[in-house]
């Protein structure tokens, strides 16, 4: 009989982060979360959350389930849930997403696309098939 104890940890939330006074160029691609505090320009697409710190500046593209930002961005943000724009946000370029919350010192400049509103309005824009002349019929004068 062993007098060894087995200990379950909780699982630990990976989180990578780019601290301040780092700068990488490239493509990131993870299943956790990423917080930003130093800069960033590629491509950053992750299954959590994306935070970027008062420091952090990420340029070019990013698709999370969520994103936290209150430092710089500028590219095309897809977020499936949540987007927050906090104190000293200054966001260029298009974010997409049907959640949205902005504080009152975020500086914008681009484009707010909802995903589910943009699905809708394509599948209403189809035009509807014209209707074919019928031989052998003549319309009333004057039309």
């Amino acid at each position: 009989m062993s007098l060894e104890k087995k200990i379950e940890l909780p699982p630990i939330n990976n989180v990578t982060r780019i601290c301040s006074n780092t700068k990488i160029v490239g493509n990131i691609t993870t299943q956790h979360d990423i917080r930003i505090d130093g800069y960033l320009d590629g491509k950053v697409k992750t299954e959590g959350k994306l935070v970027i710190g008062e420091t952090g500046k990420c340029v070019g593209e990013a698709e999370c389930q969520s994103v936290d930002i209150s430092g710089y961005f500028d590219g095309i943000l897809k977020v499936t849930e949540l987007a927050a724009l906090r104190d000293k946000c200054v966001f260029k370029g298009e974010l997409h997403s049907d959640q949205l919350s902005i504080e009152p010192s975020v500086r914008i400049s681009g484009q707010l696309i909802s995903p589910e509103l943009s699905d809708k309005k394509e599948k209403k824009a189809v035009p509807a098939p014209v209707p074919k002349e019928i031989p052998g019929t003549v319309l009333p004068e004057g039309k």
